[in-house]
């Protein structure tokens, strides 16, 4: 019998419980193995800590300012990929994300499909990528 793949990893920061909480739903229902961090300093903590293949990243975040998580991501070894999850963004802001390092943005409040779609084509980009490099 051969072994499973390993799950693909994601970490969810948000300081919203709802967003939270559907997102992680969402994702393990999609087959993920899926983190939840409340808080902008948590989520850093955990990427410091341990090893992720995405972050979904909230466009506002109370304790910490994204360029010191886009900083940390950008030292690391093997670099997560980042969704932004965005509420009202606009299109300056959106591009500062991009430029920060943002692969995707997806709209917070999105239909579940949507965003899992956009999580997928994310993945699977980054597979051809690699393929080819």
């Amino acid at each position: 019998m051969q072994e499973q793949a390993a799950k693909k990893r994601i970490l969810v920061i948000d300081d919203d419980e709802q967003v939270l909480i559907s997102l992680e739903c969402l994702l393990e229902n999609e087959g993920y193995e899926t983190t939840v961090a409340w808080s902008g300093q948590e989520g850093l903590s955990l990427l410091r800590s341990e090893g992720f293949d995405l972050v979904l990243l909230d466009d506002y975040l109370r304790d910490i300012e994204h360029e010191e998580i886009f900083g940390e991501i950008r030292a690391m070894a093997i670099q997560p990929l980042v969704v932004l999850t965005e509420s009202s963004l606009t299109p300056e802001t959106r591009r500062h994300f991009i430029d920060l390092g943002a692969i995707a943005i997806v709209r917070k409040w999105a239909p579940c499909e949507e965003i899992a779609a956009e999580i997928r084509k994310c993945f699977s980009e980054f597979d051809l990528e690699s393929l080819v490099a």
